[in-house]
């Protein structure tokens, strides 16, 4: 079994990735990362799982289908994505990494994202 800052190292492979963190949904903590992070990274994790919570109170937590996957920002240069790494929607932990849209390829590294984020926490 990887630890978490090995998961978190695998995420930094993705093409154009500039940080990665593990982010407690429930309290807004920052419970592992890695890269180089920009500006006030806590208060950005806060505000993440903050707006993960309203969503899952929105659709409902626990739902099988139309839960909550992934929140996605899309600036002139950044791509964040933040997806559900816990066992069910609304629960445990966000993985959010941030890309630089220049290097990125988004659909590529929405894919990669998807694939690893249920592997985090596995």
């Amino acid at each position: 079994m990887p630890s978490l800052s090995e998961s978190l190292e695998r995420v930094m492979t993705i093409q154009g990735a500039r940080a990665a963190a593990l982010i407690d949904i429930a309290t807004g903590m920052i419970v592992q990362s890695a890269g180089q992070p920009a500006g006030d990274f806590p208060a950005a994790a806060a505000s993440l799982a903050g707006e993960a919570q309203t969503v899952c109170d929105v659709l409902g937590r626990g739902q099988e289908d139309g839960g909550l996957e992934e929140i996605s920002l899309i600036t002139a240069s950044r791509l964040q994505v933040s997806a559900v790494a816990g066992p069910r929607s609304g629960d445990g932990v966000l993985l959010f990494v941030d890309l630089d849209r220049a290097r990125a390829n988004m659909a590529l590294a929405l894919r990669r994202i998807g694939e690893l984020a249920p592997q985090v926490l596995a």
